[in-house]
């Protein structure tokens, strides 16, 4: 096996080394960039077949998606789909390009969700050939605004328009799809073998163990709370279409029926929440895996508020290129105000960060830890302040609706302390801080605990329908 990919290795090498363009100048600013393979050294001198992959104009850049056949020759990519445009990036006009260095320079800038090997056949990378898939079985040709905000995808005479953020919010839903069942496929695997191998043999030591459902699969299953884990995937799947196809009438004759199985939905999902809080709580992890678990799970972020709030964007560079550029400062969460768009930023630490030190007998005082945190954030929004216009003015979309009457900071740490005076000494500091709040993770769970506690809780009876003052 590792003969073989060495082997594969060194054939993709070998081409690589034969990659040629040629460059068509067509006057007034616009470019053909013809791709093709040259013979190998030693060869005999045999034709050459070449493939139209590029059309370069200041304000525009055409992709003409192919790939390589088995016989030397190319051909579409997709079927329908003749043509990907790209707008003029931000970073200014496509220089017009003559040689193979400028090509691959060309290729360089294109937008991640698109492939820049010709060898893989320019177009969308292999993981969002859906996209293209789907489109084409409409359009001709797409067309990719760079900027404009988030509007919806629009289509006229063949051709396709979509915003810059709407198609990278789609290749990060592709994305995360593909990721969620290759690990549900891993656990798959791992049940049978168990089950298979061991179960089978000593069922006592390695008892049969049955597939949990996750909160995404308790959603997709039957928009319903409780669920039956051994239901076989058939009968789910008919449960599903079953409550799919007479959802109208359900609304219509007892709408009451479905708003309790929204409720049901959210309690169990968020109790799963809770659990999984709970779990990684007891266990010893680092800032990373926190931020990468409240990315998966904004929504517990949004406790941190007095104020409802939604999630903008994880990592925000607050003092660069642009919120979601590089080269720049950044904090680990930007949330903004769902009725006023003010923001607010998140600097997440380690629960197992210490609060408080020695400083007097019986008198504890702010760690440093703890102080450089609250300084860190700090520093982070008046540069998100001072930066704001540059920021809004390079924005591709993400910060729309989001404002900077009175940023918010937030720094969730620690957990916590144990004793009396500890508790009084953490909770008088942080309530004379200006213009930071400061919450510790086992208190984020309380919230998320007592608005689970809420949801639960029996509607109270009344025999009356006064206003009670």
């Amino acid at each position: 096996m590792a003969k073989s990919v060495q082997q594969s290795l060194a054939v993709r090498d070998a081409l690589t080394e034969r990659i040629a363009y040629e460059c068509v100048d067509l006057g007034e600013g616009r470019t053909e960039v013809y791709y093709y393979l040259r013979p190998p050294r030693g060869a005999r001198t045999e034709a050459v077949n070449k493939a139209l992959i590029l059309r370069v104009c200041p304000d525009r850049l055409d992709i003409y998606p192919f790939k390589p056949t088995d016989d030397g020759g190319y051909e579409p990519k997709y079927p329908g789909l003749e043509l990907i445009s790209v707008a003029e990036l931000r970073t200014g006009p496509y220089e017009k390009p003559s040689n193979r260095d400028d090509v691959e320079a060309l290729l360089d800038r294109l937008p991640e969700w698109l492939e820049r090997n010709p060898l893989n056949g320019l177009g969308f990378s292999s993981q969002d050939r859906f996209i293209a898939t789907a489109i084409g079985s409409l359009a001709t040709r797409v067309f990719v605004a760079i900027g404009g905000g988030n509007a919806d995808p629009t289509y006229h005479d063949g051709v396709y328009m979509l915003s810059e953020q709407h198609i990278k919010r789609l290749v990060k839903s592709m994305r995360a799809i593909s990721s969620r069942y290759q690990r549900q496929a891993r656990v798959d695997r791992m049940l049978l073998a168990h089950n298979e191998l061991l179960s089978a043999v000593e069922p006592g030591r390695f008892p049969h163990k049955m597939k949990r459902a996750s909160p995404e699969a308790v959603f997709e299953m039957v928009k319903v709370g409780r669920v039956r884990t051994a239901i076989p995937k058939s009968a789910q799947r008919g449960m599903v279409n079953m409550l799919a196809d007479n959802a109208p009438a359900i609304a219509r004759e007892a709408p009451e029926t479905l708003y309790e199985l929204a409720a049901k939905i959210e309690t169990a999902t968020l109790q799963e929440m809770i659990a999984k809080f709970k779990e990684k709580l007891g266990q010893n992890h680092g800032e990373t895996k926190w931020q990468s678990f409240f990315e998966a799970n904004t929504f517990i972020l949004s406790m941190a508020f007095a104020v409802p709030t939604v999630f903008v964007q994880e990592t925000p560079y607050v003092h660069g290129k642009r919120v979601s550029g590089q080269g720049g400062r950044h904090s680990d969460f930007l949330m903004r105000g769902q009725g006023t768009g003010n923001v607010a930023l998140i600097e997440i630490k380690a629960p197992g960060t210490r609060l408080l030190t020695p400083y007097r007998p019986d008198q504890p005082g702010p760690s440093t830890e703890l102080t450089g945190a609250i300084t860190q954030v700090l520093g982070q929004r008046r540069r998100l302040t001072t930066g704001w216009g540059n920021l809004k003015i390079e924005d591709d979309g993400t910060l729309e609706g989001a404002e900077v009457y009175s940023p918010q900071a937030v720094v969730l740490v620690g957990t916590l302390p144990t004793s009396k005076s500890e508790r009084e000494a953490f909770d008088g500091y942080r309530h004379v801080l200006k213009d930071v709040t400061v919450l510790t993770f086992d208190e984020l769970l309380g919230r998320l605990e007592y608005l689970h506690e809420a949801l639960m809780a029996p509607p109270s009876s009344s025999d009356s329908d006064d206003v009670p003052f």
